[in-house]
């Protein structure tokens, strides 16, 4: 699985690199993963996101080297123009589900364009291949991520709404953690973060919630969406709280806040 963060507002330099530092050391290790995943670290490659929500400037770099390997520099890949302004930053590292793909195409964030602007999603659980290639109508060369975001810009109109991201959370297999922004839209850009798991019923029920656990952290600038491992362990808790199973914030210019599906 995976760990993520997105970050929407006005953020200095040194506070973007912070962000970025945290998820490259929680992916370094990760005991949470490991307790319930026997996954140590998110190695399967990483990736960056960072658009003025002017569209004036945007950046998407990707690579499969992991984010904290030597030949990886997360926080040189946060460009000037950044610092300061209205920005939306989403970064993933990623640990590849057993049988999928590690090839750019399938390291977060995944892109997929639509008739209504560039659609662009990290994802932290899974979703079932099966279903979404029922969706997408073919068999998907890449990984579930990927797919969601096909099914997704196909079919949007103008914007995601709550019935939007309701019938992607249908294919649902463990859970979505899930940050997307679409950008280039004539209404404006649109970010949404949030956070679904499924219960196990059993004794691993508490690892489950502390893995998939999403935090919102307010800044100064703006506010900080971040997985458990990055917020709890690297970036500290204070003016965080963490998103309630099934609760999603949809930014285009106002807040709404969506409590989808009864969480299982």
């Amino acid at each position: 699985m995976c760990r993520m963060l997105v970050a929407v507002g006005r953020f200095e330099a040194g506070e973007l690199r912070s962000m970025v530092r945290a998820l490259r050391e929680a992916a370094a290790y990760d005991p949470y993963g490991e307790a319930l995943y026997g996954e140590r670290s998110h190695d399967d490659g990483w990736g960056i996101l960072i658009a003025r929500l002017d569209g004036s400037a945007a950046l998407h770099h990707r690579s499969t080297r992991p984010i904290f390997s030597s030949g990886s520099d997360p926080e040189s890949a946060i460009p000037g123009w950044a610092a300061g302004a209205p920005v939306v930053l989403m970064a993933h590292a990623r640990k590849a589900s057993e049988g999928t793909p590690v090839d750019l195409a399938s390291t977060h964030p995944v892109h997929a364009s639509s008739a209504w602007g560039d659609l662009y999603i990290v994802h932290n659980g899974s979703f079932d291949r099966g279903k979404l290639d029922g969706l997408i109508g073919e068999a998907a060369p890449h990984s579930d991520t990927w797919a969601a975001a096909v099914a997704l810009a196909s079919r949007i109109r103008g914007g995601i709404s709550r019935r939007d991201l309701e019938w992607l959370l249908g294919a649902e297999r463990t859970g979505a953690n899930l940050g997307i922004a679409l950008l280039g839209a004539a209404a404006g850009p649109q970010v949404i973060v949030g956070s679904h798991y499924r219960l196990r019923g059993d004794a691993s029920d508490p690892d489950l919630e502390r893995y998939y656990r999403l935090y919102e952290c307010a800044s100064d600038g703006g506010t900080i969406y971040a997985s458990s491992t990055v917020v709890e362990l690297h970036m500290g808790t204070r003016g965080c709280r963490a998103l309630g199973n099934g609760e999603f914030h949809s930014r285009a210019g106002g807040l709404e806040v969506w409590n989808l599906l009864s969480p299982t």
